[in-house]
């Protein structure tokens, strides 16, 4: 009995795996798809290197470093315009 498993068991095995990794010949092949973030950073480093910052809606801030600015921007859904070290 055991010399008819083995190679049954080895026929089988080849057949789940020919069943599971293989494609259709006619699927074309597609590129991965990149996934986007869609969050904000929230983690800046504590380097004190002050800035005023220039907002896209008209705003203006003082942040203890560009990065501080950079999250309060993306967390308010605007832009930079422009930032200055003080």
């Amino acid at each position: 009995m055991r010399k008819l498993a083995a190679p049954f068991a080895t026929l089988l095995l080849t057949c789940a795996a020919a069943l599971t990794f293989s494609a259709p010949a006619h699927a074309a092949p597609q590129a991965p798809e990149i996934a986007v973030a869609t969050t904000c950073p929230d983690v800046c480093a504590t380097v004190y290197e002050p800035v005023r910052c220039r907002f896209s809606d008209g705003s203006t801030g003082t942040f203890s470093n560009k990065c501080f600015a950079t999250i309060h921007a993306c967390n308010r859904g605007i832009q930079i315009v422009s930032c200055a070290r003080i």
